[in-house]
């Protein structure tokens, strides 16, 4: 192996990723709009009042990574997203899905209202987002 030829074509991958980086970086502008796609059962106020970024803020990158922790935060949303449509901002959330029931087979020794209960308290119950993680726990 030649390790000056390997290094150079390490530096020079290296040199084209970081330039492709650059290029995915928006420069700070002054946002004029913001608009929200994808929801549908989860408020607009909900996410303007999460976001942190409002018309008339300068944005910039960091501030669009800080808005979608935040709004991944909330535990509303599997996927969140901000695109950016000329000095618009584009907010592209999925929900996470809900739970419409929760029903017990095979629970006859335990009484089904202290089940629901116990689940209640670690937020899985009728309305609200389903997260597998905590019904893996409450399965355990």
């Amino acid at each position: 192996m030649n390790l000056p030829k390997s290094l150079a074509t390490f530096a020079t991958a290296l040199l084209a990723s970081l330039a492709t980086l650059a290029a995915w970086a928006a420069d700070p502008f002054t946002v004029s709009d913001i608009r929200l796609e994808g929801l549908q059962r989860v408020e607009a106020g909900t996410v303007f009042a999460t976001l942190g970024i409002k018309a008339g803020d300068t944005y910039s990158d960091e501030r669009g990574s800080a808005a979608i922790r935040a709004l991944f935060e909330l535990g509303l949303f599997k996927d969140v997203r901000i695109d950016t449509d000329g000095h618009a901002i584009v907010v592209i959330v999925q929900e996470r899905p809900t739970i419409a029931d929760v029903d017990f087979t095979g629970a006859k020794e335990f009484d089904k209202a202290a089940l629901q209960k116990a689940l209640r308290e670690v937020g899985l119950a009728e309305g609200r987002p389903y997260d597998k993680a905590l019904a893996d726990r409450a399965e355990q």
